[in-house]
């Protein structure tokens, strides 16, 4: 990574811890492709962007390798992870696996509480114009479904595989836009929970991951074929 790209980065970090800002910001610069995949990440060069010392700089970096947007070569430091179709069709396949299992645990504990907020989620992200912050709104939809699950190893990995998904969707809603029936085809699986359909809910995630992934997948290969 080059110093060329730090400027444009927002350095003002409101009620944020520093190294929870400082990750917040260049997750946001590599999901929307300013930082490239397979760029260095510097130490230097970023405390000296952010006005800080190395260590939030370290810790902040650390929350990337764990997020899987970033990955510690050993002798040549912390590199941002390439975007690529088989990184791409891992990270699809765990959520098909996970997300279905998710739900069927979660689903029957859901309120009409939970609904509602769901609902809501749904909405705001199809509203939203800042693509990162659809992708968030539509993390809050798939979350609140899965958060009475009681598995927190589970939805931590789940949360990760949202993350760096959205280094591939975002392309995809920038491209292309949202797909036809996108806020029709999440509201039915709300309806399916509430009809106490948790099975028919669960292979109904599972479907709608299997299309998104060969939705990107089919726009991924022909950016790669370029």
């Amino acid at each position: 990574m080059t110093n060329a790209g730090l400027p444009e980065l927002q350095t003002g970090r409101g009620r944020q811890s520093t190294p929870d800002h400082i990750a917040d910001t260049l997750r946001r610069a590599i999901c929307e492709g300013r930082i490239a995949g397979g760029a260095q990440l510097k130490q230097i060069e970023v405390a000296n962007n952010f006005g800080v010392s190395i260590v939030p700089v370290r810790e902040a970096f650390s929350r990337l390798v764990a997020d899987g947007l970033a990955t510690l070569i050993p002798n040549r430091g912390v590199m941002v992870t390439p975007i690529s179709a088989e990184n791409f069709i891992d990270i699809a396949e765990m959520r098909s696996l996970l997300e279905p299992h998710a739900l069927r645990l979660s689903g029957p504990k859901l309120t009409d509480k939970d609904f509602s907020a769901a609902e809501t989620a749904l909405h705001s992200a199809e509203a939203a114009t800042d693509l990162l912050e659809r992708a968030g709104h539509h993390w809050d939809f798939h979350r609140i479904l899965y958060s009475k699950a009681r598995r927190p190893r589970q939805l931590a990995q789940i949360a990760s595989l949202y993350t760096n998904i959205n280094r591939y969707l975002l392309p995809l809603w920038s491209r292309v836009g949202l797909s036809a029936n996108w806020v029709g085809s999440h509201m039915a699986v709300v309806q399916k929970i509430k009809d106490g359909d948790i099975n028919g809910a669960a292979d109904l995630i599972g479907s709608q991951s299997v299309e998104s992934a060969e939705r990107v997948h089919d726009v991924l290969r022909r950016i790669e074929d370029q």
